[in-house]
């Protein structure tokens, strides 16, 4: 088996890079023919996958975070080869889209198991949005795409200069935290599959294609890969206690049921900010667009072995 592997060698700060070394050593055993192709700058892993796509490999396996399989997605579902298969190593501050994954945390047993697995399809999520000219841009995510509170949360942990004494998901819980006491709510409208679900002031609204965000939140419990629907968390939360509560309970689902979060299922999600300056987006732990945005649901367009 021919495999390239896309590797983030920043993902995830010192525990990435421990995370490394007995993966590369187990993959390496595995798979003799392995080509390790690491990104030099943000955005380069989606020009890598992009590249690679187009060539004989078997697989293309990305070594990194979520913002690093964002990238990849996005890069080979742009190639003129949009079916390369692809498998994922985590190495990354949060891992959340690998979460939806039952894959083992050995690394020998991870390599037997990539190289087993059948290839399967699941979904993936197209962004299209406007840049400040007006011009359309459009953008696939593998994960989540949020907005609100968890945007602002985003810019903070990912703060270019800050030293990362906290990884993982005490990062997320940190900055979540500090974000929340300073939390004003947002307003804008949300409407799914044309049809207007809430108008008015938010705390979060969460675009789920996987169940997992912020380090390992369970913030839409019933999000299927391979269903071909989003699953789409509304916040009405106003309050920092409030907010403060919610976040205890997102790690283990316990905010199901509370009265100021709503679930919906839909292939279409369109949101339109009263205020475009202050509408932060997460894309996959990342802040890669701005602005009002329609998601779209893209069934079945991902190869993978899982």
């Amino acid at each position: 088996m021919r495999i390239a592997v896309v590797r983030n060698p920043i993902a995830g700060g010192r525990a990435g890079q421990k995370q490394w070394a007995p993966l590369l050593a187990a993959f390496s055993n595995r798979f003799p023919d392995l080509e390790i192709h690491e990104s030099r700058s943000s955005g380069d892993a989606r020009r890598l996958a992009r590249e690679l796509a187009a060539r004989s490999y078997d697989l293309l396996v990305v070594a990194g975070g979520d913002g690093t399989i964002s990238d990849v997605v996005d890069g080979v579902l742009m190639s003129t080869n949009p079916d390369m298969p692809l498998a994922f190593l985590p190495t990354g501050t949060g891992c959340d889209f690998i979460r939806n994954f039952n894959l083992p945390s050995d690394p020998a047993a991870l390599a037997e198991h990539i190289a087993q697995a059948p290839l399967r399809k699941i979904d993936a999520g197209l962004l299209i949005s406007r840049d400040a000219e007006g011009n359309e841009q459009r953008r696939h995510f593998a994960n989540i795409t949020s907005v609100g509170i968890s945007g602002e949360i985003v810019e903070a942990v990912n703060a270019p200069g800050r030293r990362r004494i906290l990884n993982g998901p005490i990062r997320f819980l940190f900055h979540s935290a500090l974000a929340i006491l300073r939390y004003r709510p947002y307003d804008f409208e949300v409407l799914i599959d044309g049809m207007r679900v809430h108008h008015g002031k938010l705390a979060l609204t969460a675009i789920a294609n996987g169940g997992w965000f912020g380090g390992g939140m369970h913030i839409t419990p019933d999000a299927n890969v391979a269903d071909g629907r989003f699953e789409i968390a509304v916040m009405r939360e106003e309050s920092v206690f409030g907010l403060l509560n919610l976040l205890g309970r997102l790690h283990k689902a316990g905010h199901v049921g509370h009265p100021l979060l709503s679930f919906h299922k839909g292939r279409r999600v369109e949101l339109r900010p009263r205020d475009p300056a202050r509408f932060p987006v997460d894309v996959d732990g990342e802040t890669a667009i701005r602005g009002g945005f329609i998601a779209e649901i893209l069934p079945g367009v991902l190869t993978v072995r899982t």
